[in-house]
């Protein structure tokens, strides 16, 4: 029997996958063992991973994608993703779409800089070998200041900054975006799409639909306090 088909897609946000760092960025902290926890839940619920560029394609032809799927995400590029997410996402056949801050690569997050010590980036050989085990990456603005705080001209430029450097690194087209901090209105989208983002994401709650403003796409934030069953339960969207 042919898989069936959905016109929807829960879209989850992780950030570090650790169990150490500064207290007041424990929200954004998964630890290894309940990040393993929640994709054997995915995988034993019948979930299969599509890619940030697989489903534009679908939103732009209006078509539903087969399959029971979901899109895993994560923002920034912490260097724990290679240690302790990669051995959860091979074991259950994942991929994986990640943001990267263009400048900071191979250096550490100094946007938490506030909070206590800054996590270690990936590096660019890092980068490289996620590559070939299928992990997608789009951008995540230069040095991950505000959208809304930079000039029109200036989010342009850094829009197409930050997409020449992670396309001259990686070999492909990088037209994938996630604002940092979710910090986006109706004037950031217009001038991102204008500089040739195609598809991006934001921190505000909800499933993704066809129908959805592909500059405007919901994720649903994942936290250490998702037991498999609340995981799976937030994967259904309201009818």
């Amino acid at each position: 029997m042919a898989a069936a088909f959905t016109d929807s897609l829960p879209i989850l946000m992780y950030h570090r996958i650790a169990t150490d760092g500064p207290p007041g960025l424990k929200q954004w902290r998964v630890s290894p063992e309940i990040f393993d926890t929640q994709m054997s839940a995915l995988h034993r619920a019948g979930y299969q991973t599509i890619t940030l560029l697989e489903w534009a394609d679908a939103l732009i032809e209006q078509r539903p994608v087969q399959g029971k799927r979901v899109l895993l995400t994560f923002d920034d590029g912490y260097s724990d993703f290679l240690s302790a997410a990669i051995p959860a996402l091979q074991r259950y056949d994942f991929s994986a779409t990640m943001f990267l801050v263009a400048e900071r690569i191979g250096q550490t997050a100094l946007w938490d800089a506030s909070y206590g010590d800054c996590a270690p980036l990936l590096s660019w050989d890092e980068i490289k070998s996620l590559q070939t085990m299928g992990i997608e990456f789009g951008a995540h603005s230069c040095i991950h200041q505000k959208m809304t705080q930079m000039g029109s001209a200036e989010l342009a430029e850094d829009t197409r900054k930050t997409r020449a450097i992670l396309e001259e690194g990686l070999g492909v087209a990088v037209p994938t975006l996630a604002y940092p901090y979710g910090d986006q209105n109706e004037s950031v989208r217009r001038v991102v799409g204008e500089a040739g983002t195609k598809v991006a994401v934001t921190t505000e709650p909800g499933i993704s639909e066809l129908g959805d403003d592909l500059l405007r796409l919901p994720r649903i934030e994942i936290t250490d306090d998702h037991t498999p069953e609340r995981l799976i339960s937030t994967l259904i969207p309201a009818r």
